[in-house]
């Protein structure tokens, strides 16, 4: 069955720079207890799984380099905003072996040699086929792995090959020179004991570059893959409560302060070891020194575009300054056509009346200044509501004092 939401702009755009996501398969046969990918994607409502039809993903590509792209999605082709592969499903997991969907999407990719960032916790994508056209064409691959002890490594991660597989996966795919990064998402509170070991695992590994993430915990409690987790973690949700964790979406959120010193020893780690690092929870990204979130895409890619007309991208450009305002720059780009038809419903703003970049802009100036809105300034770390409006109403922020000398050394 061809699955018609294989590629799609994410309700992300507001702070990500690489919002445009490609999935091979809709469904993913790992297994791993804290994703919840599978109530969330474009093929949650289908039984079945839905693969990818490489000639659609052809035609989009050729109407985009040749100017002609249709709609918004294929205007950030256009501009070669990097794609991620395995955005809500595991393009390496068993499927591939059969249906060969993957491989054949990166052949088409490394035709027009587009920008992509894969992630994957499968093995497969070792085998010479894929390393052969990994090699050749632009692409950026993140393996993924969760800060856990061993022992549950295997419960939490049901059908995942071992970390040291991964990193034998990482080592191999590096000697060709082919652009390696270690995903660590999630990171489970009091296991941190253990960063040193991984980032250590990681160098050994050729790995260039490392992210981290906390774990999130859904609000659905009767889910089957919640009582797993309580199982596996036993006491974690009121372990979370206790720690102030708090609710964003549809997901239990650790505090800021309860997460930024595992992250920063992370950080220390990672750059002694002569490793890139990536700040990956929503509230910490405009600390990364490179354009493209938390995975320094940027440094890997050639010839790419990264999205910068959102919030983050004006918080990441004034942070330091002693003011943080509300306002695009005149060389941040946007499409032509709407964005609103890729959103979740909860995320498409009003202002029909007006046009695609007005109305975008707008729903960015609803978050900016609304109170309790997910995506706004103030769910950045240490960025403050400053008291003060500008010309136009907009709240004026700044980031917080005793907050400062830490940004700056990060």
């Amino acid at each position: 069955m061809s699955y018609k939401y294989y590629m799609a702009l994410t309700s992300q755009i507001p702070f990500c720079s690489v919002p445009l996501r490609i999935d091979t398969y809709s469904k993913c046969q790992f297994s791993c207890a804290y994703c919840f990918s599978r109530a969330r994607g474009g093929a949650s409502g289908s039984t079945g799984n839905q693969e990818i039809n490489p000639e659609a993903l052809r035609k989009r590509l050729v109407r985009a380099s040749n100017g002609s792209g249709r709609g918004a999605l294929e205007q950030f082709l256009t501009q070669r905003i990097p794609l991620q592969l395995g955005g809500m499903n595991d393009p390496f997991s068993p499927w591939e072996i059969k249906r060969n969907k993957t491989y054949q999407t990166l052949c088409v990719l490394s035709e027009f040699d587009y920008p992509t960032i894969l992630s994957t916790k499968g093995t497969i994508i070792a085998e010479s086929k894929y390393a052969r056209v990994l090699a050749h064409g632009n692409f950026y691959v993140r393996v993924s792995a969760s800060l856990v002890g061993a022992s549950l490594a295997d419960d939490l991660e049901r059908g995942v090959p071992p970390l040291r597989e991964r990193l034998s996966v990482c080592a191999k795919l590096a000697s060709q020179n082919i652009p390696v990064s270690l995903r660590v998402q999630p990171v489970i509170p009091g296991f941190e004991e253990h960063i040193s070991e991984i980032v250590r695992e990681a160098r050994s590994a050729g790995v260039r570059h490392i992210t981290a993430e906390y774990l999130k915990l859904p609000l659905e409690r009767s889910s089957r893959q919640s009582m797993v987790l309580e199982r596996l973690l036993p006491g974690i949700y009121e372990r979370y409560r206790k720690l102030g964790a708090k609710r964003v979406g549809r997901e239990l959120v650790l505090p800021s302060t309860r997460k930024i010193e595992g992250l920063v020893e992370f950080q220390r780690r990672t750059r002694q070891a002569g490793l890139g690092y990536g700040f990956a929870d929503n509230e910490f990204l405009y600390l990364n020194p490179f354009r493209s979130c938390c995975n320094g895409a940027d440094r890997f890619l050639r010839n790419a575009r990264f999205f910068e007309a959102n919030i983050l991208g004006m918080v990441k450009r004034q942070y330091l300054g002693s003011q943080i305002r509300f306002g695009l720059q005149g060389g941040d780009w946007l499409p032509n056509d709407s964005v609103f038809s890729h959103l979740n419903s909860r995320s498409r703003g009003s202002h029909q009346h007006l046009s695609p970049r007005e109305r975008y802009i707008e729903y960015l100036r609803s978050k900016w200044n609304g109170a309790g809105i997910r995506g706004g300034p103030s769910d950045y770390w240490g960025i403050v509501d400053s008291g003060e409006v500008d010309e136009e109403g907009n709240k004026v922020f700044a980031l917080e004092r005793q907050c400062e000398a830490a940004a700056e050394a990060l």
